[in-house]
């Protein structure tokens, strides 16, 4: 009974149903990957240095098991670890803990099958509970299996376990299965696999890297191992590249506790080799995940968004933004049960959107540096960049660039305006789409000039008769329009020695 007011309200127990409750909670949108990531923050916030996981695609039964060398549990806090809601969110953490809700074990092992082991050992003993959703739908309550070791005996990839740790396993995975069977199984879970692979290497990559050392670690780097293969870090932000451009450090105090916002540029796709290039373009699509990297306690949390401050784009694509805030602001950045959503306070939005503004204006001269040279007056562009009416922009060969007057000289004057117009026709032609297209899917394989030597040598040869031909402008100065025409490369360097020869021979005829 509750009294309010004059009256007292009678009230009634109402427990949830076991079986409906659990059901539900396994469509909490949990991936393969997003689920393995919440099993392997409880074994960091466990001190683990190790975590293996091991799932073997054609084995029958299927199943799939994480352990590591962390801290392990006893008895009484390894049953308690196993209550859904285990600890309440309004509880303060250690910057070590990369919890939440107290419910990521259970969920996501519950979104990926119908039974869940957990093996704790401390100092050789080891203690067990078992969650088995068919048993728990039979019953109708939350009776959980605490088996004894003797009763282990036939679970997968126990003997992984040292002699401190804890063993999780997944057993009866009809979601990870996806209730196929065979060879379309087995390249199923293999697909998956890969896909987790990558996703912890950029979640984890400052675990992994040894960034966190001292700060929410110990005083070694994670090593994190997919079926025996080492897991390796992957930086979203470059930082090896010696082009990449770290930005001022940013910092802001909410609530007593600091944030930092570390703004990088990266590097532009001229400035990479081809490997290097394709790794990241394979591992990280540069347009589609430029933003914020919002990382609690060094763990990746989302990425890939501007907040809606600005839109995406090509011309943005090379920004990224590293926030970091500690667990106790959590309440103010809303993070979802998967861990996989994150948005900024108030305070954070109105700092975040100045220096967004800021650092799209250098991606934007990064991104597209090349192109601008190409247009600058200083090298007599052979194409006209101009912004119409409602900001459209409009590009067309310039009919005042010396080349195309003297093609337009060398011809009668009844058929100068045929000239003009193929001219023209060309440049309304141009398949801008198409080049767009291969230019985002990989600008290395892109190229407009020929890529022999002896071919560009000719060309500058042919270039120096026509718009040189008594050396009046000079090396230098014919250089850089050859450079204008895109005819013979993009490099000035190499355009200037491949003109030598030409001029060498005028001062000697002279």
């Amino acid at each position: 009974m509750i009294a309010r007011g004059s009256c007292t309200i009678r009230q009634e127990r109402l427990p949830p149903r076991a079986a409906s409750l659990v059901e539900s909670l396994r469509d909490l949108g949990y991936s393969l990957e997003t689920a393995v990531a919440d099993i392997i923050d409880n074994s960091i916030a466990a001190g683990a240095s190790n975590i293996d996981i091991w799932c073997a695609p054609d084995s029958d039964p299927l199943a799939l098991a994480i352990v590591d060398n962390g801290r392990g549990m006893a008895e009484a806090e390894l049953i308690a670890a196993m209550r859904p809601g285990s600890t309440s969110p309004a509880e303060a953490r250690a910057r070590t803990d990369l919890g939440r809700f107290g419910l990521g074990l259970k969920t996501a092992s519950f979104s990926q099958g119908r039974r869940l082991t957990v093996v704790s050992r401390q100092n050789l003993a080891t203690c067990a509970a078992i969650w088995d959703l068919d048993d728990l739908a039979a019953s109708d309550d939350w009776l959980l299996s605490v088996p004894t070791e003797a009763e282990l005996a036939d679970l997968p990839w126990l003997d992984r376990l040292g002699e401190t740790g804890t063993l999780v396993v997944w057993e009866k995975l009809d979601r990870l299965s996806e209730s196929v069977e065979g060879s379309v199984r087995s390249d199923l879970i293999s697909t998956k696999l890969v896909a987790l692979d990558r996703h912890l290497s950029l979640v984890f990559h400052r675990f992994i890297d040894g960034d966190l050392l001292g700060r929410t670690t110990g005083s070694a780097k994670l090593s994190i191992r997919l079926n025996g293969q080492k897991v390796v870090s992957f930086d979203p932000f470059c930082r090896n590249e010696r082009a990449t451009q770290p930005l001022p450090v940013e910092k802001l105090v909410v609530q007593g506790e600091e944030i930092e916002i570390r703004p990088y540029i990266l590097p532009h796709h001229s400035k990479l080799s081809p490997v290097t290039w394709r790794y990241y373009k394979d591992r990280s699509d540069f347009l589609s995940n430029q933003g914020a990297y919002v990382y609690r306690n060094g763990r990746l949390m989302a990425w890939g968004d501007w907040f809606r401050m600005i839109p995406k784009g090509e011309a943005t694509k090379l920004a990224r933004v590293q926030i970091d805030f500690p667990s106790a602001l959590d309440p103010l950045w809303t993070i979802d049960i998967k861990k996989s959503r994150a948005q900024p306070p108030p305070a954070v939005r109105e700092r975040f959107k100045r220096i967004i503004e800021r650092i799209a204006g250098r991606s934007v001269r990064v991104h597209r540096g090349r192109g601008e040279q190409l247009l600058d007056a200083s090298t007599s562009p052979i194409w006209t960049r101009s912004i119409g009416r409602e900001g459209i922009i409009h590009y067309a060969p310039d009919f005042t660039h010396p080349l195309i007057e003297a093609a337009l000289d060398a011809v009668p004057d009844d058929k100068r305006s045929l000239v003009r117009n193929a001219f023209s026709a060309l440049g309304a032609a141009f398949p801008v789409d198409s080049v767009y297209a291969d230019f985002a899917d990989d600008p290395k394989r892109v190229s407009l000039n020929g890529s022999d030597i002896d071919d560009r040598a000719k060309v500058i040869r042919s270039l120096k008769d026509i718009l040189d031909p008594d050396g009046r402008l000079g090396r230098e100065r014919f250089s850089k329009l050859v450079l204008s025409t895109g005819l013979a490369g993009r490099s000035l360097e190499e355009i200037e020695q491949l003109s030598q020869p030409a001029y060498n021979e005028e001062k000697g005829g002279t």
